[in-house]
C-alpha cells in the first residue's frame, strides 16, 4: 500500500486511513483531502496542522502537490477521535486571486505571467515557446489572475496546468504517452462511458464580420461565413455560432473546424478505476498523457486518448486510481484572434 504523506512546518504526517488526491486539466490547482481516524491512547494528543500552512504531499516520496492547507475540521469525543484535512497546490491562488488592474503592451505570454505569479512565490515554466508579443494585454475588471492568463494562452493555442511543485506550466495538450495501455480484463477495475452527444451537431456555421479598413468598413465589412460537418452525426442538427470578433475567412474556418472538434472530443468521455497507482514500469498515472485504450464495451481497440483527470484513491474499498479519458481533440486550445489595443494610454 502506498505510503502519503503530508509534510507541514517541518512535520511529516502518514497513517492516513484514507484520502483523495486530484490532477487535472480542467482545473489548474491539485487538491487533496486526507482522512484518520483514531482510538484516544493514553491522553488527548492532536495533531497541530494548522490552516493555511504550507504543505507538500508526497505518495511513496513522489511529489504530487506543493501548495497550502486549506481546511482542518477535527471530530472528537471521550473515545476516539478523526481529523480531515484539505488542501490545494499553490496555483490556487491564480484561481482565487483578482489580477492587478495593469496594462501590458508588446509583452509576451510568459513576460506577463511571470509578473503576475511573482508576487504569489509561484514560477513559470515554458514548454511551448509561448513569448510572442501581444498589442495589449489587459485583465477586466474582477478577473481573476488565472482567468486573464488563461484568456491570454487561449489566444496562443496553449494551456495552463501545474507540475505538483507549485509551477505553473505552459503547454500543449498530449505532449506525453503513457508506458501502459489501458486494457479490459487486465488493469481495468471498472469502467464507465457517458457518450453524450446532446451537445454535439451535424453542421456547424460561424457568422462574424472581416476587419475592417479604410476602403471596407462599416456596414461595407461583409459578414463572413464558414461552415463545417460531422458525418459521424448522421440526423439534421445544424448549429450557428456568432463569432466574438472580427476574423478573416481562414480564422473563421478554423474557428468553427475547432467547434466541431471539441464538441465531439468531449462527447466521448470515459471513467476508469485501475488497481494501483502505479504502471507497470512504476511510473506513476498522470493527467495530460496520451495512453491506447482497448475497451469492447466502449469500441475502443488501440484507439489513443488523453488522460484529463485523475484521482489517487485510498479508502474502505483499498487502492485505486480512478481517471477520465477523452479524444485529443477535446483540449486541443485554437488560437485566437488577438483582441485590439484598449485604452494605451492609461
Amino acid at each position: 500500500m502506498p505510503e502519503v504523506m503530508l509534510s507541514v512546518d517541518g512535520k511529516d504526517w502518514g497513517g492516513w486511513k484514507s484520502y483523495r488526491v486530484g490532477l487535472g486539466m480542467q482545473q489548474l490547482a491539485g487538491t487533496f483531502e486526507l482522512q484518520l481516524t483514531e482510538q484516544w491512547a493514553g491522553q488527548a494528543v492532536r495533531r497541530e496542522i494548522p490552516e493555511g500552512a504550507p504543505c507538500t504531499l508526497h505518495c511513496d516520496g513522489e511529489l504530487l502537490i506543493t501548495g497550502y492547507i486549506d481546511r482542518v475540521s477535527p471530530t472528537y469525543n471521550a473515545q476516539d477521535h478523526s481529523v480531515s484535512v484539505s488542501g490545494r497546490d499553490k496555483t490556487c491562488d491564480l484561481v482565487d486571486c483578482t489580477a492587478p488592474t495593469t496594462q501590458w503592451i508588446g509583452r509576451g505570454l510568459v513576460d506577463v505571467a511571470r509578473a503576475l505569479c511573482t508576487p504569489f512565490g509561484i514560477a513559470v515554466i515554458d514548454l511551448a515557446n509561448a513569448n510572442a508579443p501581444f498589442v495589449s494585454l489587459k485583465p477586466n475588471d474582477g478577473e481573476t489572475v488565472f482567468e486573464m492568463l488563461d484568456q491570454a494562452a487561449r489566444i496562443r493555442g496553449l494551456l495552463l496546468i501545474t507540475d505538483g511543485q507549485g509551477n505553473l506550466i505552459i503547454t500543449r495538450a498530449g505532449q506525453a504517452r503513457a508506458h501502459d495501455a489501458i486494457v479490459l480484463g487486465e488493469n481495468i477495475s471498472q469502467g464507465s462511458g457517458n457518450r453524450d452527444r446532446s451537445d454535439v451537431f451535424s453542421h456547424y456555421t460561424l457568422k462574424g464580420q472581416s476587419q475592417g479598413s479604410d476602403e471596407f468598413s462599416g456596414e461595407a465589412a461583409a459578414a463572413i461565413m464558414a461552415k463545417a460537418t460531422d458525418n459521424r452525426v448522421k440526423r439534421h442538427r445544424p448549429l450557428t455560432i456568432i463569432a466574438d470578433g472580427p476574423l478573416d475567412s481562414a480564422a473563421a474556418m478554423q474557428r468553427i473546424t475547432w467547434e466541431r472538434n471539441v464538441r465531439w472530443g468531449r462527447s466521448q468521455s470515459i471513467n476508469y478505476t485501475l488497481i494501483g497507482h502505479r504502471q507497470s514500469n512504476g511510473e506513476l498515472w498522470r493527467p495530460n498523457i496520451l495512453v491506447p485504450v482497448y475497451d469492447a464495451y466502449n469500441y475502443l481497440n488501440g484507439a489513443e486518448r488523453l488522460i484529463t483527470e485523475i484521482t489517487y484513491v485510498l479508502d474502505d474499498q483499498g487502492e485505486r486510481v480512478d481517471l477520465t479519458v477523452m479524444p485529443r481533440e477535446a483540449f486541443d486550445v485554437l488560437p485566437q484572434p488577438e483582441p485590439e489595443a484598449a485604452d494605451a494610454g492609461y
